[in-house]
């Protein structure tokens, strides 16, 4: 099965809501080791769950509507796939039981992420170098706004 690419945009912040939900309800309760130290207040690490996964259909919407938002969704799928493996199962691994996000992450995100890349490498764009950099400049920018809409979220309201 093949997608467009702002049908596999759509599937991929699909989702991201369905992950991003999982651990909003599970995550800020997790007993993280001391090690890992975990100090997130359940409110902040919530309105950047919510921001971010509206940032995904934002993203596919304009793809939707034509815009040319390719580039940018790729490194946000590559971002995604990244956050499954790392925290996620690196984490249940580490830690011998289950992290919230991981099973959303590995059976949703990844191989909704991953048809997103197949459909925009479709018309042969991962090779060109200003597609690239703009991939890169997506992937960057999800991950640089975690901290800050973390931050942000720590506000009193």
């Amino acid at each position: 099965m093949s997608f467009d690419p702002a049908a596999a945009a759509m599937l991929l912040a699909l989702a991201v809501t369905a992950h991003n939900v999982e651990e909003m309800i599970w995550l800020p309760a997790f007993p993280h080791p001391p090690a890992l130290r975990w100090d997130v207040p359940a409110r902040a690490f919530r309105f950047a769950a919510v921001v971010v996964a509206l940032v995904f259909w934002a993203a596919a919407l304009a793809l939707a509507a034509g815009l040319p938002a390719e580039p940018v969704v790729a490194g946000f799928a590559l971002a995604m796939i990244l956050n499954a493996f790392v925290p996620h199962l690196g984490l249940t691994v580490v830690l011998h039981r289950y992290h919230p996000g991981t099973a959303t992450g590995l059976l949703l995100v990844v191989p909704a992420a991953c048809a997103c890349l197949v459909a925009v490498d479709a018309s042969n764009r991962m090779q060109d170098m200003a597609f690239l950099a703009w991939t890169a400049a997506g992937l960057a920018l999800l991950a640089a706004s975690v901290p800050l809409l973390l931050t942000l979220g720590k506000r009193p309201g």
